[in-house]
């Protein structure tokens, strides 16, 4: 020990205790003592990250938006019926191609795809179209429609019946005859709305 004395210096000491801290763990002691405040912005990027480290319970709830996934990442949620916001149900059926709402005049209110309406007679109306709709399913009702945010005309009810072609045969592809009836079965004219799926 008395030979060793003389060789004890701080330089020898200070690199003996380094080295011994080194081995000994040392790096886990100077980890804990490493804070937040301690790492720049921007320091650690995604390289430095082991997979599987970020997990869903360390990402603030509604801090991420889909713009943050790549796409298809994403699983497919359930498709139902219409439920709460966040929520989407199945695509609907294609809305109608043609449409329209004719006055008990034989006048077309608004609608889309029609080119002309004309009377035939008491409650019979011959619609033409844009384009052929001798294969397109059609509907119609009778009912009151609104101009302006007050009705224009209304209805107590009716029937309305409808049959491919009009008069001339020449356009019957692109026409409809479309016959109003009050509900005694009397040909009335009446206020009808109609839609036709091309």
């Amino acid at each position: 020990m008395r030979k060793l004395r003389p060789r004890l210096t701080y330089a020898n000491v200070a690199s003996s205790l380094a080295l011994f801290l080194a081995v000994s763990g040392g790096t886990a002691i100077a980890a804990a003592t490493i804070g937040t405040k301690d790492i720049k912005n921007r320091a650690v990027t995604s390289s430095k990250i082991a997979n599987g480290a970020v997990t869903g319970a360390k990402v603030r709830n509604g801090s991420l938006t889909a713009a943050d996934f790549r796409e298809g990442s994403l699983p497919a949620g359930p498709q139902g019926p219409q439920g709460p916001a966040g929520s989407q149900g199945p695509p609907g059926p294609a809305g109608a191609a043609i449409s329209g709402v004719v006055s008990p005049a034989g006048t077309l209110v608004y609608g889309k795809g029609v080119t002309a309406v004309s009377v035939a007679g008491s409650g019979v109306y011959t619609v033409s179209f844009n384009q052929n709709v001798s294969q397109c399913p059609a509907v119609a009702t009778v009912g009151g429609y609104q101009l302006g945010g007050s009705t224009a005309s209304g209805s107590d009810g009716g029937t309305v019946s409808l049959q491919p072609g009009g008069n001339n045969n020449a356009v019957a592809a692109t026409q409809i005859t479309f016959v109003t009836r009050a509900l005694n079965g009397v040909n009335t004219p009446l206020p009808f709305h109609f839609a036709v799926f091309c």
